[in-house]
């Protein structure tokens, strides 16, 4: 394809699902992730750690279009006002939600989702400028082969490889699943990365107030990253139209912003124009 590099130099997904597999399925014999340093990634030059789903691939488009197709629906990307899908319009309450979730991954929509828009250029790049690039994403293992296909299609070898935490909508139905996971904030501390760039507000506040902070970059103007998703017990959720109902039809969504921390070292960029701005007045390479 135009633009991107052919013959990628990626590890195999059976490797890496193994050893990413090791470090979330044994987190008490020794350091949580610890395995991971198996991935042999490379440190002789910084490390970016990138999120995959609306920050290379436009996941949320293609699911609202799934979901519209498959239900009769009208959703727009400008009614996906929270991360957690339930929380938004038509989706139903969290069990039904995790349903649709499935129902989705049974498609092949995902492998056919477009880039991006400035992805490609933006992360050749960053590569070009020295640094080397590794996906990590809340996508479950079980779609890491499928997922690394998606990204050797469309953007060649400029990846070292792909991490999957498992911390995706349909794990929190597994609350003792979901405990069990690695954050993106621990993931990137073990893999020695200088900065994540992440869509989720959620994610990026993680990282941004972990121990030590790690560097974060949430991206894109989006409705689900301008208010902070929250939830106590799953079970006790409401689908949004319970909730508007019981809030007598006021608008609450638009009442929410998100505040970062005085001090958090979080940026918000808009697109990835923005991305590579920012990392070249702020990290040396």
């Amino acid at each position: 394809m135009q633009g991107v590099p052919s013959h990628p130099t990626i590890m195999s997904a059976a490797s890496s699902d193994s050893l990413v597999k090791q470090a979330h399925e044994h987190p008490l014999s020794g350091t949580p992730g610890s395995s991971l340093a198996e991935l042999h990634i490379p440190t002789d030059k910084p490390i970016i750690a990138v999120d995959l789903d609306d920050v290379l691939s436009q996941t949320n488009k293609v699911v609202m279009e799934w979901h519209n197709d498959t239900y009769g629906t009208n959703l727009t990307l400008d009614e996906c006002y929270y991360y957690y899908y339930w929380k938004n319009p038509h989706w139903g309450t969290p069990d039904e939600t995790f349903r649709k979730v499935e129902e989705f991954y049974q498609t092949g929509r995902l492998d056919s989702a477009p880039r991006i828009e400035g992805a490609v250029e933006g992360v050749l790049t960053l590569r070009d400028m020295g640094f080397r690039l590794v996906v990590v994403t809340a996508r479950q293992r079980r779609e890491l082969e499928r997922s690394m296909a998606w990204l050797h299609s469309n953007f060649g070898d400029a990846f070292e490889t792909m991490i999957c935490t498992g911390q995706s909508q349909e794990t929190l139905a597994d609350e003792h699943d979901a405990l069990t996971k690695l954050s993106k904030a621990e993931v990137c501390r073990k893999i020695g990365a200088r900065l994540m760039i992440d869509d989720s507000v959620e994610n990026a506040l993680k990282c941004a107030t972990a121990d030590p902070p790690m560097p974060v970059l949430l991206f894109g103007d989006n409705q689900w990253n301008q208010r902070v998703a929250t939830y106590g017990d799953i079970k006790d959720e409401l689908s949004f139209a319970q909730k508007l109902e019981k809030e007598g039809g006021r608008e609450f969504w638009k009442e929410e912003t998100v505040t970062i921390p005085e001090g958090a070292p979080m940026t918000r960029v808009k697109d990835w124009h923005g991305v590579v701005r920012w990392v070249k007045q702020n990290i040396e390479v």
